[in-house]
Order: C-alpha cells, then structure tokens, then sequence
C-alpha cells in the first residue's frame, strides 16, 4: 500500500522522535494527567463544543500575510502593526495546538509531524521576532527578508497542520461517521445492567455504553469523539464516565461533555424495555 506524504516525510526525519519526546516533558507540568482541568479545557475549546487551536491559527497566518503585502506596497506602518499583532495572537496559537497535540502520544506519526509543525511555528515567530527587532534599529531590507522566511515557513507548517487535521484525524469526531439507528433494535436482556451498572453493546456496528441510574437507562457512544477511547473501559463516578485514553469525562445521562480534551459530545440514543428486551435507536 502506497504511503502518505504524512508517512513518509515522518520516515525522512527520524530526529523527530526525540524532538516529540522533549516537547512532551516540557509541556507535561500544565498539559498531561496532573495539570488543571480548567486550564486544559480552555485550551482545549471545550467551552467553545469545537478545538480553539483551528480557530486561532488563522489569526498570526492572516496578519503575517498582510505584512508581507504591505511591505511589498512600502506601507511600513502597516507591515509593522501587523507583524507585532501576528506575533500576539500566535501566542494563543501556540498554546492551543500544544494542548491538542499532547494526546497524540500513542500516535506515532501524529506525534512527530505535530512535533514538526509546533516547532516550525515556533522557528517562524522567532523569525518575526527578529524581523521586528531589525526593523526597529533601521534595518528595514533585512527585516523584510527575515519576515519572508517566516511566512515561507508559517506557510509549509499550515500545510502540516492541514495533514494532521484531515489525514490523520486530529481533531475530528470520532464517531462523525457513525450511521444513525432509525429503527429500534434490541441489543441485550433488562435484567443484564444493574442498577449503577453498566453494558457495552453494539447496534448494527455501533459500539454503545449502557447505564443505569437511579433506574433509568441511558446509552451513548462507548468510543469517544475525541480520539476513539473506550469508553466502557473508562472509570464510572456518578452520572459520569472518564475516558481511559485521554480523560475526557461525559454525563451518561445525555452525553454532555464534563471535562476536555473531548469537546464534541457524545452521540446520545433513546431506550425502551420491551417485554424484557432493551432495545436502542437514535434520537430522542
């Protein structure tokens, strides 16, 4: 089977491994199992119900192409302006896509390429950096040229970035793809989830968690939307299920996300007992 470019640019750069590796200490402190939840989640977008890093990207990739348009027209208070206002926003870019990549850490090739776009984006705003700091003593040729091998290599990174989202599925929900159940189908006997218990099951292929509590049953998606984690292998508090992979944490109840990295919601599914019989089917 023929490889992608993803694949083989990974293969190209074996250095790769050990730049993930120091990345990953670095950001453990804030970002793996023992940072703040709240920190991780803004980060995340959960509050947002889609990935922050996506949407604050185009902001450094906007303003830093308008510099280069402006230097190319000598408008140099406008290049000015927005190289500084790049180098701001790309702040929020840089700690975002760091919060999404660190649950790549079982992924080989997402783990090195996302390693290589954040350390590339990071090359590039440091070539911003200098630019500003050439154009500030007078250097303005030099500065510009600076700035153009940073646009040049924001640029290569977002096509980086581009493989990771739509090649390797960082970031898409999981269960997107799942074909909804329009008909009720039965999946398992009433009498085999307790009270406070729980079932895997699936539903013409559709791997489904079922619960109940306080004698109500309730089933979701058992693979998380976030990186596919089991759900049923997760740890149960209460009314929630905590995602073995990553942690993400949902409500049973009704899928709601409780706590990233997840910020899409879990596909939620209507139950009825019918003469012994659970039976599921989508929607309410």
């Amino acid at each position: 089977m023929a490889k992608s470019s993803s694949d083989r640019l990974v293969e190209a750069l074996p250095w790769l491994d050990s730049l993930a590796s120091a990345l990953q200490k670095a950001y453990t402190p804030v970002l793996g199992p023992s940072g703040n939840p709240r920190v991780k989640d803004a980060l995340y977008g959960t509050w947002l119900g889609h990935p922050l890093h996506p949407a604050l990207v185009s902001m450094p990739i906007g303003f830093w192409t308008c510099t280069a348009v402006f230097d190319l027209l000598g408008q140099e208070k406008g290049a000015d302006l927005t190289l500084r206002l790049g180098l701001l926003t790309s702040v929020g870019a840089a700690a975002t896509g760091a919060a999404q990549w660190q649950d790549t850490q079982e992924l080989d090739t997402p783990r090195k390429l996302g390693a290589l776009h954040g350390s590339l984006n990071l090359t590039a705003a440091a070539l911003y950096g200098m630019s500003w700091w050439l154009r500030s003593r007078g250097s303005r040729k030099a500065g510009i040229v600076v700035a153009l091998g940073g646009f040049g290599m924001v640029n290569f990174s977002g096509w980086l970035g581009g493989a990771l989202a739509f090649d390797l599925g960082i970031g898409v929900n999981r269960t997107a793809f799942a074909e909804p159940l329009a008909d009720w189908i039965e999946v398992l006997d009433d009498d085999k989830v307790a009270e406070g218990g729980t079932a895997r099951v699936e539903a013409q292929g559709v791997p489904i968690l079922l619960s109940r509590q306080d004698g109500t049953l309730c089933a979701i998606a058992a693979t998380c939307t976030h990186l596919g984690g089991p759900l049923d292998e997760g740890a149960f508090e209460g009314h929630t299920v905590k995602c073995p992979w990553h942690g993400s944490t949902f409500d049973m109840r009704d899928g709601a996300v409780v706590h990233g990295p997840a910020t899409v919601p879990q596909p939620c599914f209507s139950v009825r007992v019918k003469k012994g019989r659970i039976a599921v089917r989508s929607g309410e």
